[in-house]
């Protein structure tokens, strides 16, 4: 559709937000293309994941997100309520979790009834958000931190991990956490069990999206139009 952002699998299809026409697209990565119609969402729908049921869609200007059977494609009970601006989406196992991106904090879902059991609150700004296998870690795009929580007490545990200059992406090897930092394009390497910095590593202009294919890191350089790829530790 208008305006591609965020991308998820639920196994068997690729989903696809789009944030300009408020849908989202499924794609048969078997015959790469789009199957069945777009699925109306809510107005903006930026990030999206997957939690093993359902899809799970934020949408930024209604303030809800959109729960999709994938079964039928299409998008089931009414949308959830959450924060100012939703923007980034993970599930740990047990919740989904929902970035805030105006009011500073991080809403939890219960996918069992689809409603928010939980608001915590980070630091200013938080756009990415990913699992470690123990803690969820957030991006603070406003004030260049990553804020780290517990998922058993939903609170944010220690201080704010320091990194470069408008953090965005996040995304977890295995081992470490790597921020992409889009205004001094470099990528800081957390270790999650100190939580500290353990590096900073440059790239191109503007880093922005960083995923993990199992054996590499590949960050997106949207200002210079390239990807660059982060051979492991």
């Amino acid at each position: 559709g208008d305006g591609p952002y965020g991308i998820a699998f639920d196994g068997t299809n690729i989903y696809v937000t789009n944030f300009v026409d408020d849908t989202v697209s499924v794609i048969d990565p078997n015959t790469n293309t789009v199957v069945g119609s777009p699925i109306t969402v809510g107005t903006e729908p930026f990030g999206i994941a997957f939690d093993g049921t359902n899809i799970y869609v934020t949408n930024y200007v209604d303030d809800t997100v959109s729960v999709i059977d994938p079964t039928t494609n299409t998008v089931i009970g009414s949308p959830i309520t959450v924060g100012n601006q939703p923007y980034g989406v993970a599930y740990d196992g047990t919740n989904i979790y929902v970035t805030n991106y105006q009011d500073d904090t991080v809403s939890v879902i219960d996918p069992n009834t689809n409603t928010v059991t939980a608001t915590i609150n980070v630091g200013d700004g938080p756009y990415d958000i990913a699992f470690d296998g123990t803690n969820i870690y957030v991006t603070n795009f406003s004030d260049d931190t990553v804020s780290g929580i517990d998922p058993a007490t939903k609170a944010v545990v220690g201080s704010p991990i320091a990194v470069g200059d408008g953090p965005f992406g996040i995304a977890f090897d295995g081992t470490n956490i790597y921020v992409t930092n889009s205004v001094d394009d470099t990528v800081s390497v957390i270790d999650p069990n100190t939580n500290t910095v353990t590096a900073t590593i440059n790239v191109g202009n503007g880093p922005w999206g960083i995923a993990f294919d199992g054996t590499n890191i590949y960050v997106t350089n949207r200002w210079d139009d390239t990807v660059t790829k982060l051979l492991p530790r």
